[in-house]
Order: structure tokens, then sequence, then C-alpha cells
């Protein structure tokens, strides 16, 4: 069974939960922060949101109109922001519709040349009825929006919109308004300005419900040019964090007894930190037996990090009984660039109540709870010899950083065939070292379509062939392989799309919508309650979808528009902006994919839709 204590990894809460409406509500807006990105779960997202299929991830990917459904209702109404060049390159499936996330994903770099490194997320919940305060979900975590499945730990806070402003909240309304500002190259699009702006004015005023047990919240970012923050120094300190430098665990442990302090990281992190600074901690130890992953921060080139995602620290403050426990989690680890210098933009929440409550130091760590996961760290008796793929990964990563603020644009030139010819270039010139091979990719496309290139990138520009309209995207997958060592850096960067065909986006949704009975699928999912419509498609429209006319015989999809005339008309307006799509689209037997009754049948409705509710 899982222990009462916050940080048994046991207590794992799952992103469904995070995402999930109260009920009652439903999702009006997310803004999502993170340092590195997988392309299936931000694709995976906006379904769970929208019919909460969280536990079906598997499913949902392999079911395209699932994630279609997902995006259309949600997309504009997520922003993503992550690091410049930290998106993996290799989505598993439906790799067109990552054509889609265009808008919602803005690539930034940190202001002070560190990492931008916070994960959180917030939610914007409305009441489903229209009566009901609006209520926020303010999620800080330690891990990133990827398929990771290490230990990690979340905060997750609900809370209610007020009138007055509760001015505890500033350092994470100071996060939203300047995330538009870090975009580099591409400027963050203006429906993710006013997502930010948004739910930072509704921040300023929310009232958060705190933990059982926590008496205070405080927030604190770092690098974002403010003074840097760093937990305080107290009578007893337990650390836990990936990563580790010198000056950071010096600092958190000034003064403090060695007996009143434990450390948990990981070997390879521990055999880099000098012996006197490790005298510091009476107790040092690692994760036994869990599974080993990577962090992704300042030294992740360096890593086959194991295991650890999470950052917490604890600090007992004032004599004992009468004492009180700060609980500090968010993205930050025990590091310089963390915590001293304010290189890197993290993002931390401290949990403070009596110690009774909280826990004292050394309770967190018992056997009865995190400590049944743990072991002594034992040094090694041998000094290992350098590893020379830890050098090439370093040299790797500066050429991905190059790349990443290089500014690159592809700009689109129709060919004759009606396909589209892609140029890349940037801003600067970034010449490549000899000892290194790069590739390059339209996303959609796959590594098998990889370019190399030979030359420096710069303004001259560098044909990369013809495409399918529908292939066309801003994601471009790149491939560094270090010549010495055979070590290789995959990553996805964004660029700026020039000229890109009104058509690209109509064309992506003709190859998911490729026939009638999948049209009508998703004529369905439109119209239907999201989760039950989920559902259905999920199971690959058991119950039958298809009965006279092509229309559905256990839910007659005429009732449904119907009853969306005479409601608010939402469901009907986006089956106008499908319809406008699609056009005269054909599948794949010659046939229309809009069958011609259900076209009829569309323009009666059409005719009396609100001319405010008519959209192409």
């Amino acid at each position: 069974m899982p222990s009462d204590s916050p940080l048994d990894p046991e207590n794992r809460a799952l992103y469904g939960e995070i995402l999930r409406a109260p009920p009652g509500y439903e999702v009006d807006m997310a803004l999502a922060t993170t340092y590195s990105l997988d392309f299936e779960t931000a694709l995976v997202i906006p379904a769970t949101m929208a019919f909460q299929a969280a536990e079906s991830r598997a499913q949902v990917l392999d079911t395209p109109l699932a994630l279609l459904d997902g995006l259309e209702r949600l997309a504009e109404r997520v922003a993503i922001f992550c690091e410049a060049g930290r998106i993996a390159a290799q989505p598993r499936a439906a790799n067109r519709l990552t054509a889609l996330l265009e808008d919602t994903v803005t690539e930034v770099l940190a202001p002070q040349g560190g990492a931008f490194h916070p994960k959180i997320w917030v939610l914007r919940f409305v009441p489903l009825t229209g009566t009901g305060p609006i209520r926020l979900r303010l999620a800080i975590l330690s891990r990133n929006l990827t398929t990771d499945r290490s230990w990690d730990l979340s905060l997750s806070l609900d809370g209610e919109v007020s009138e007055a402003a509760q001015a505890d909240n500033a350092p994470i309304s100071a996060l939203l308004r300047a995330l538009p500002g870090l975009a580099r190259g591409r400027p963050t699009p203006a429906r993710n300005r006013k997502i930010a702006e948004a739910l930072a004015r509704d921040v300023d005023r929310t009232v958060w419900a705190l933990p059982e047990g926590s008496r205070k919240l405080r927030f604190a970012v770092n690098g974002l040019g403010k003074p840097t923050f760093r937990p305080k120094v107290g009578k007893a300190m337990g650390i836990i964090s990936p990563f580790l430098s010198p000056d950071a665990l010096v600092q958190l442990t000034k003064g403090l007894d060695p007996t009143e302090c434990w450390l948990l990281s990981r070997s390879e992190e521990l055999v880099q930190i000098p012996p006197e600074v490790l005298a510091r901690f009476g107790q040092v130890m690692v994760l036994d037996d869990l599974a080993e992953t990577e962090d992704g921060e300042e030294s992740e080139a360096a890593s086959a990090a194991l295991g650890l995602h999470a950052k917490v620290f604890v600090t007992e403050r004032y004599p004992r009984p009468e004492s009180t426990t700060d609980l500090t989690v968010g993205s930050g680890n025990a590091t310089a660039a963390a915590l001293l210098n304010g290189s890197n933009v993290e993002v931390f929440a401290t949990l403070s109540g009596p110690s009774r409550r909280m826990g004292w130091a050394a309770d967190h760590i018992a056997p009865e709870r995190l400590g049944r996961f743990l072991r002594p760290w034992q040094p090694p008796t041998t000094t290992a010899a350098p590893d020379p793929a830890i050098a090439a990964e370093a040299r790797l990563d500066e050429v991905r950083k190059a790349l990443a603020a290089a500014d690159l644009t592809l700009r689109c030139t129709p060919a004759e065939d009606g396909r589209i010819g892609l140029t890349l270039t940037a801003r600067g010139s970034v010449a490549l070292p000899v000892t290194l091979r790069a590739e390059l990719w339209p996303l959609t496309l796959g590594p098998n379509q990889a370019l190399t290139l030979t030359a420096a990138l710069g303004r001259t520009g560098l044909h990369l062939g013809q495409f399918a309209l529908a292939d066309v995207t801003r994601w471009l997958g790149l491939r560094l392989t270090d010549l010495e060592t055979g070590a290789e850096m995959v990553f996805t960067l964004g660029t700026t799309l020039k000229d890109l065909p009104e058509a690209r986006t109509a064309e992506i949704l003709r190859s998911i919508i490729e026939n009638r009975e999948a049209f009508l699928r998703y004529i369905r999912l439109l119209l239907g309650d999201p989760q039950t419509a989920g559902q259905i498609i999920l199971q690959g429209g058991k119950g039958g979808f298809l009965g006279f006319a092509g229309f559905a015989d256990d839910t007659p999809i005429l009732e449904d528009m119907v009853r969306s005339l005479s409601g608010d008309g939402r469901r009907l307006r986006d089956i106008e902006r499908l319809m406008s799509r699609l056009g005269d689209a054909k599948g794949a037997d010659g046939e229309p994919v809009i069958p011609p009754r259900f076209a009829a049948l569309w323009e009666v409705f059409r005719s009396v839709l609100p001319k405010e509710a008519r959209r192409g």
C-alpha cells in the first residue's frame, strides 16, 4: 500500500489525473512549460483533455481520428513552451498530425544563457452549465513532457479565481507573462500570447486549496533576472536531486551537523563530487532497483541518467519539537545553474507546516516510507577511465545549441506537379566541425529521407527537395553524428515556415479522413459527448456508424445535428469548417469522402445557421 509520504514513488500521479477537469467543468485553456518534449505526448494531450483517454495512450496513438478530434477540439486552446532543440525527432504514429501542433508549440531559450527548465501546467476550467466560479489548476512537476517513466514528483494545486489580487502568486504569473518574449527565431503565435496573458491574469487572483498538513505556500522562479531563490538553511536538510554541483551542496548545508543532513542522487553524479563535500551528509543514498532514464538538464550530455527525476529539498527549521518543515519541489536540481547563478529558468513551490504534520527531515527516508526504495551509496574502489562518449556528446550539444539559435527558415515554392519545394536558410552562418556529420529531413517523412549537410548552413539556402503538400511542416528532424566515436544526437527543430499554401491543413485532414466511413465516424465525434464519442472511436466504431444514407442507426446523426442547432451550435460550426476543408475530396475507392446525401442535408442546416456560426 502507498504510504502517506508525498515523496513515496508509489504515490505517483498520472498525467491524465492532472489534465482531467473537475466534475461539472471543462477545459477552457491550458499552458505547459517543459525542457524536453516528444510529439507522441503532445498529440495525446488534447485527446486526453477532450475525452479523458489518458489510460489508453497507445490506443489513442494508433487511432488518427481520435488524435485529430482532440486537436480540432482543443489545440487552439493549448500552448506549450519548450527548450529549443529538445523535441524528440521520431514520433511513432500519425506523423502528419504533428503539423497541426506548429502553433501549439513555441521553442524558447533561457535569457541568461542556461537551460529553459521549468515544468508546469496551468489549466483553466469553466462550468458546463455556465454558472459557477472559474477554477484553475497549477501543477508543478519534476518531469518533462515525454514518455519517461522514472520516479518523478508533482504538486497539483486546485483553486478558484477570486476578485482580490493574491500577491503570493506573482512569481507564477510573472513567468507566464515572460514566456512569449523568450521565443527564439519564430515569434510566439498571437493565440499563445493571449493564452499566457489570460492565465496570468487569472493566476494573479486565484486562491489555492493547500494540501493537508501545510499552512503556507510560496512560489519562486529563477532565471528571469531577479534575485535567485534557493531553499533556506535550517536545522536539518534533505536533498533529492539527479544532478549536483559542489558549491550548491555547500551553500545548502552551511553550518549544519552532518548527522542532520541526507542526500539522494545518482551514482554517476555522486562520483563527481569531492569527498569533503559528501562528508557534509550523514547519509548519501541512491535508488535501489528502479528503472533508470534520462533527466535532461545542463549536464545531461554526460548522463545516462538513472531512474531519478524528482527534485526535492526538505528543510527543517526551528528547534524541535516545535519545528517547521519546508518541502520545496519543482524543476531545479541542486546545481549552481539552478540555485546560485540564475542561468537556468526554474520554478519552485515551497509548502510549509508543522513538522509533526509535514514530517521531520529524517522521517521522509525512514524504512516505512521512501527508505524502502533506497540503498547507501558505495564509492567505487577504482577510478574509471574517462569515457570518450561524454566528450563527444558535449561536442554534439554545442552544435545543437548553435542550430537552435540560428533562426532557421523554410520557404515553400510550388512545383508544376502540385508538390512543394522546400529551401532552408539560416539567419547567420552555422559551420559544422569536420569531425561531425549532420543530416536533416522534414519530420513527417522520417530519417530515410535525410539529406546530409556538406557545407555551412546560412543565407544561401539548402534545397531539401519537393514534397506532397500534406507532408510540408515547419518541423525538421536532425541527426548529428560524431565521426570519431559514433555517438549520435537526434532531435527536432522548428523553423519559420514561409509561403505555405492555405490548403495544407485540408490536405492533412483528407489523408486522415480517407473514406465515407471515416468521415461519418468523425462527424459522430464532432457531434457527440466527448467521452462517449472517444470511447466509440477507440473501439473501432463498434455499435455501428453506417446505416440508412450512411447514418448511424443507434444514435442518428440527424438527431445530434438538430440538438446542436437548438443549443449553442458549436459542433455545427466544427462541421462547417470540416466540410469547407474537405471540399470534393475523394477516397481511395474514387468515391467522394462526403456522402452526397449528407452534403445535401448539410446545405439545409447551413441555410439556417446564424451568420456568426458560418466559417470556412
